[in-house]
């Protein structure tokens, strides 16, 4: 994903006219889910059903200008409940390595 995200933004950002100036957007996006069993999935506030219920919660960075907005870092963000069970995380292929973050930490991380 991340090689992905890098050559669409070596193609792209030259026609956001960024050396005029630019901005940064910090965004999380929910997927609504069923069951409990998709990863990361749990309640939470959902935006594209402007609620809580059972959602995947995405943090992204982008950047942007008048000409246009580029998506440059995703990651899924991993609530507390999933990240502290290991059982659920060997279930779904979680690595080790991955530990709990809000999701400010996330998008700082990213940026």
């Amino acid at each position: 994903m991340r090689r992905c995200l890098r050559g669409v933004r070596e193609w792209v950002a030259p026609a956001l006219g960024l050396e005029k100036g630019g901005y940064w957007i910090v965004d999380d996006t929910g997927f609504p889910q069923n069951g409990r069993h998709s990863l990361g999935g749990t309640r939470q506030y959902c935006g594209q059903l402007g609620k809580q219920d059972n959602c995947q919660v995405v943090a992204s960075l982008s950047l942007a200008s008048p000409e246009g907005r580029l998506p440059i870092a995703f990651r899924l963000y991993l609530p507390e409940e999933w990240a502290t069970d290991k059982a659920r995380r060997q279930k779904t292929g979680v690595p080790e390595d991955i530990r709990f973050a809000t999701k400010p930490d996330i998008a700082l991380a990213q940026i």
